[in-house]
Parts: C-alpha cells; sequence; structure tokens
C-alpha cells in the first residue's frame, strides 16, 4: 500500500500534521513507536496541559533561522489553536499570565481532541511501529518497520527530541536527517532545573517566590528572566530557573554567574524601597513582610547582618547595607549544572532550519522529506510557547505536503 504521507511520531506535532493533512485529502499514516501517542503531551504543564500562549512572538523562541521561525509562525497563530480544540472538544482557558491551559484541567482532554481531529480527516495511527529506516525510491520513499515496508510519496520527521528520554524520544528524528545529509545543530537540554553546587538551600526545599534571574558572564549581563523560582532538594527549579537553564549552561565557558534579584518588582538594585516602612520593627521583621521566613533567614545569614536590628531606629552600616543589597538583590546561586535531558522540558538545537524551505518545512536536501516539532533547531520559553510551535509547524508541514503532492 502507498501513502501520500507517511508521519514517523505520534507527538503533538505529529498529530496536529495527521488531521490537517487528512483534511487537506491525503491519505495519511502515522507511525509510533511507544505503545499510546503523545506520552509527552500528556504531562504537560503538570497534566494540564500549557497548550498556548496569549502572546507568541519570534522573540520568544531561540532559532538559528528567524525568518523560517517567522514564517511558520504566522501560518498557524494562537486564535488557530483556541479555534481548533473548541472545534474538537477541549476548550482552552487563559490564566493572568497569558497561558492557555485544558478548560477541565487535564491533558487527556486535549489529547483526545487531537485524535478526533485525526480520524475525522481519515489519517491511520499505528502504535507499536518503530521505524528501522527511511529510504528514498523512485519518486518517493520506503519507511522499514519491524514487520513490513511501506511506500509514502512524502515523508514526515516529528520523532521530538531527546527530552524525556523515558518516554520514548530517543533522537530517530535526527539520525533520519543527517541521512539524508542535513546537518545538526548540537542538541542540549533546555528548560531543565538547575542543579545546586552545595547544599545551603537545601533547608528552603519547597518555597516558591518571585525573582528576577540574571546571567553575568564575561563582566557584563548577558540575559535576565523574571518569574517564580522554586528551591527543591537538589536545587532550583520553577519558571524562572528553568528559563535561564540553556543560557547558564551555553555561558559555561565564560564562568557565567547568576545573580537573583528577590524584589524584582522594585526600581533601581537598592534596598531603600524595602527599609522605607521599617518604623520600628527589626530587620527580619520588615522583610518578612515581603518574602517567607526561611528564607529571609537564610539571606540574613548571607549578608553577615543581625535580623534584630532596626533599621528605622538604629540604621544599618555601610558595610552591613552592602552586604544586605547584594544578598536581597543580587545574589549569586551556587549552581553545578544544569539538569540533564531526564528532566528537561525541551531540547535545543537539532536540524537547521535553514536547511529547510520558509514555512514549508521541506528539506532543501530531498524532495519530499519534512520536518515538524521538536526535532528541529527551535526552542521557545515556558508557558505554551512550545507546545504552540509543534501546532504551527505541525500545520505548515501538512500544508506544504498537500502543496507539492495536490
Amino acid at each position: 500500500m502507498t501513502y501520500d504521507l507517511i508521519i514517523i511520531g505520534a507527538g503533538a506535532a505529529g498529530l496536529m500534521a495527521a488531521a490537517e493533512a487528512g483534511r487537506l485529502g491525503l491519505k495519511t499514516l502515522v507511525c509510533e513507536g511507544q505503545k499510546t501517542p503523545a506520552r509527552k503531551l500528556l504531562i504537560c504543564g503538570g497534566g494540564r496541559c500549557n497548550a498556548a500562549n496569549a502572546h507568541v512572538t519570534e522573540k520568544d523562541f531561540n532559532a538559528g533561522c528567524r525568518h523560517t521561525l517567522r514564517h511558520v509562525l504566522r501560518e498557524w497563530s494562537t486564535q488557530d489553536t483556541l479555534d481548533f480544540f473548541t472545534r474538537w472538544g477541549a476548550p482552552l482557558a487563559v490564566q493572568k499570565d497569558g497561558q492557555y491551559f485544558s478548560a477541565d484541567d487535564r491533558a487527556q482532554t486535549v489529547l483526545d481532541a487531537l485524535l478526533k481531529a485525526v480520524r475525522a480527516g481519515g489519517a491511520a495511527l499505528k502504535c507499536g511501529a518503530h521505524v528501522r529506516g527511511v529510504r528514498h525510491a523512485g519518486t518517493g520513499f520506503e519507511v522499514a518497520l519491524a514487520e513490513d515496508t511501506l511506500s509514502a510519496k512524502a515523508v514526515l520527521v516529528t520523532t521530538g527530541g531527546l527530552s524525556y528520554p523515558t518516554l520514548g524520544n530517543d533522537g530517530a528524528g535526527f539520525l533520519i536527517a543527517e541521512q539524508f545529509g542535513h546537518q545538526l545543530i548540537p542538541t542540549r537540554p533546555a528548560l531543565a532545573p538547575l542543579i545546586a553546587s552545595d547544599t545551603s538551600f537545601k533547608p528552603l526545599a519547597g518555597i516558591a517566590t518571585e525573582v528576577r534571574l540574571t546571567l553575568w558572564a564575561q563582566g557584563r549581563k548577558t540575559i535576565t528572566v523574571e518569574g517564580p523560582m522554586l528551591f527543591t532538594h537538589r536545587g532550583f527549579s520553577g519558571p524562572a530557573a528553568l528559563e535561564m537553564s540553556l543560557a547558564w549552561s551555553d555561558a559555561q565557558p565564560a564562568n557565567g554567574e547568576v545573580r537573583t534579584n528577590f524584589f524584582p518588582t522594585l526600581p533601581g538594585d537598592d534596598i531603600a524601597p524595602i527599609l522605607a516602612g521599617a518604623g520600628q520593627r527589626t530587620l527580619k521583621n520588615t522583610i518578612r513582610e515581603h518574602l517567607p521566613e526561611r528564607l529571609v533567614d537564610l539571606l540574613l545569614e548571607r549578608a553577615g547582618v543581625e535580623g534584630a536590628i532596626r533599621p528605622g531606629k538604629e540604621g544599618l552600616s555601610k558595610v552591613e547595607r552592602q552586604a544586605l543589597t547584594k544578598a536581597l538583590r543580587a545574589l549569586p546561586l551556587p549552581i553545578r549544572e544544569a539538569g540533564g535531558y531526564t528532566k528537561a522540558e525541551v531540547t535545543a538545537g537539532g536540524v537547521d532550519l535553514k536547511s529547510v524551505k520558509g514555512s514549508l518545512l521541506e528539506s532543501r536536501l530531498q524532495d519530499g522529506l519534512f520536518f515538524a516539532g521538536e526535532v528541529l533547531d527551535v526552542d521557545g520559553r515556558i508557558g505554551g510557547f512550545n507546545l504552540q510551535w509543534a501546532w504551527a509547524s505541525g500545520v505548515a508541514a501538512a500544508r506544504g505536503i498537500a502543496k507539492r503532492l495536490l
């Protein structure tokens, strides 16, 4: 049997591509090596599935070719995502920070909607079908499975990256890309927790607070992120730490350092606004108005300043003020490394965007071979951006394939 399109990988991008390809009239088969589809999708957003974001621009992503990234994002907007999931029975609800989650807080509802759309378009899904090889043959392709060899006019690779290998992500798509001559941008874990180099912050495990993290390398600021940070038994997690992880890893040849401002909404970098209303209260109680007590105790210890001081009455010496300012507004985090692929939410690097054709996402090296999703050199911020890339690139590739075949 010959298909118009065989999609390798039934993750977010692959299933969205299958739904769109079926809608466009392409005879489509999705091959998934795991026993069930989209296992990673089911853990997104803590199982609630942060499926999109209200404010998506190309600036929210790391990518080697902004031109291609921009065209793909324009192909399928956040509103298109909202309309799609509403139509297929999985409406999305927005939060204050612009993230869209499944309205019932169940990622399974989002997956069910995707599968419903795939079935409605007539695409077939074959799970437990591990692809052993892809070969160009004549005007099409031969896709070898363990028990059979299938033929297709076009192949779309949506195998994901290397993050969460326990869910089946093994980098198979990178091998296919290399087989056809594609150069890969070196892959690295992204959106991973930061592992501490000592245990000094371990007593704070479970505390979350808003911070501004700034990466310093070679004497200058290179990147700043803001958001919640969670202290863990092993180090630092939460959106701010996850977003900083890739930049910190890339900066290590220059001995990068991450500094933490625990008062990100206050102007400037001094502590005058924090102490302004101290009155007769102690320094510790003054800071406790803003931060959890365990964190305050640690910061005062780091600064070497007594919490019993009454700054409104006794004041702080110049040395004490400088030490406290550093602890509250520029505290270096003791980081040993960023978490690896087992904890990373996405993979940075992959198939170079410059090696695919614009929003079609067709290989420039092999006609009829397409890529979408995490296998490409695109990684986004935390908060629905990576899934929006999956939906948009899946649709763009399906439409590109339809333009070639129909």
